[in-house]
């Protein structure tokens, strides 16, 4: 069962989270960028690949879609990108465990999923 709060504070929260449900995605959006000047998102492979495959699969959906709707001009003067990995504002290697999405460290999938149940816990009781 939830946890009980004061009415007046029930309904701050209530309200709360309606005004966060009205906002639009655009608006969404443009808060993960947040007032920096960032132009692009990135996600770590290995990071996305550790997710659950029901998240994969939507963000597969998502991609496939962006890749057909999303044509780059003929005069742009690049043809990729590249990411640096910074540190205090320097560039610092990108560690391997980052890079080796074919076989993630084991940190990986820690960071991302809860642990499996233990032996003899296969409820995942506690």
């Amino acid at each position: 069962m939830g946890e009980a709060y004061a009415p007046d504070i029930q309904a701050l929260i209530d309200k709360t989270n309606a005004d966060w449900e009205a906002v639009t995605g655009a608006d969404r959006l443009w808060r993960w960028f947040g007032l920096g000047r960032d132009g692009f998102c990135v996600m770590p492979r290995v990071y996305m690949h550790a997710m659950p495959p029901e998240w994969q699969e939507k963000m597969a959906r998502l991609l496939e879609e962006y890749d057909e709707a999303v044509t780059h001009p003929p005069s742009a003067t690049f043809d990729g990108c590249r990411v640096l990995a910074t540190k205090g504002g320097k560039i610092v290697s990108t560690p391997d465990w980052l890079l080796n999405y074919r076989y993630p460290d084991a940190i990986i999938s820690e960071i991302v999923r809860p642990p499996p149940p233990s032996p003899g816990n296969e409820g995942g009781e506690t």
